[in-house]
């Protein structure tokens, strides 16, 4: 199994290391599909390592969004990471191009607890750290969710895997590339972690709302919506405590300090059951329930191209010689 950068890449070019999917060690083929795992969702409070970013919570506070419906933006922000991970080549790349475009109208000061604090999309430290955010999100989850441990070489090889694929979404310049192996990514988030996070009131508000999660409008017809709205009031609180239990386990302890949750005996012997249940999940389950649509769709591909290259011929050349 090999990486290789591009050779022809100009330091202006989006870096593009190539990774032999076919050649992958069993346990980072799994990492691989993970990254399309719907299982991924019982984490997804683990990115609010995002908004512990002073600029982002400015940034994200602004748009409203997130006091709209946040799981609605969550969605967005889930399938967007799809589309990068699981398009075909032109999809992938038309839109990373698409949202680096839009996010130039993304900048100013914020308002309320955030007037003094200015912002920019495209400033290569808050971009970044919105694109090591997700990638350690799918490192640091991985065996909590298929119970499968990596050795470092696996995990430096897994790193790579979701580097060629998200590393599209960086910025042109070589200052602003992502770090090229996992030891540099470790040292960079740590420092960020370090010296650029901050406790605020955006970080406190979203953690104090998991259990209070809204029901999404995405893909709700209005009359759906309204008949769901009593039960998923009761089961809301239960839902967002899974999360929050799920999220927060993983979470960098750096990160998690910032925060007002802490983790206990009680929850710690909770995120044993869900790991539990998500491993056996993982494991039983058919690939059509815990893989996203578009993941689904690659992977039914390639068992296809596997069936299809299984019956051809080893050599041209005739069986019996003339």
């Amino acid at each position: 199994m090999t990486v290789t950068e591009n050779p022809d890449a100009s330091i202006a070019d989006t870096p593009t290391p190539t990774v032999d999917l076919a050649d992958l060690p069993p346990a980072v083929e799994q990492f691989r599909w993970h990254l399309g795992s719907v299982l991924f969702g019982f984490f997804g409070a683990s990115f609010f390592d995002q908004v512990a970013l002073v600029p982002v919570a400015a940034a994200v506070d602004r748009t409203g969004r997130f006091a709209e419906n946040f799981v609605d933006r969550g969605l967005r922000s889930f399938s967007a990471e799809q589309l990068v991970l699981w398009g075909d080549e032109r999809t992938r790349h038309t839109f990373a191009d698409r949202l680096k475009f839009l996010h130039r109208e993304v900048r100013g000061t914020g308002r309320d607890d955030f007037a003094e604090t200015r912002y920019s999309a495209l400033d290569p430290t808050l971009w970044n750290w919105i694109a090591m955010s997700a990638i350690m999100g799918y490192l640091n989850t991985f065996t909590a969710c298929t119970g499968i441990e990596l050795s470092p070489e696996e995990e430096e090889l897994a790193y790579a895997v979701a580097l060629e694929r998200l590393g599209i979404l960086s910025l042109p310049g070589k200052s602003a590339q992502l770090p090229p192996t996992l030891a540099d990514a470790r040292r960079w988030y740590d420092s960020v972690v370090d010296e650029r996070l901050q406790p605020n009131p955006f970080l406190d508000a979203v953690t104090e709302q998991l259990t209070r999660l809204p029901l999404p409008t995405i893909g709700l017809p209005p009359l759906v919506r309204i008949a769901l709205t009593p039960p998923w009031l009761m089961i809301r609180p239960l839902a967002g405590h899974v999360v929050k239990v799920c999220s927060f386990s993983v979470m960098h302890p750096g990160v998690r300090e910032l925060t007002s949750v802490r983790l206990g005996r009680r929850e710690q012997w909770e995120f044993r059951i869900y790991q539990r249940l998500l491993q056996t999940a993982w494991r039983r389950l058919p690939r059509r329930i815990v893989l996203t649509p578009m993941a689904y769709h690659e992977y039914r591909r390639e068992r296809l191209a596997q069936t299809y290259h299984s019956i051809q011929l080893e050599s041209f050349a005739p069986e019996c010689p003339v």
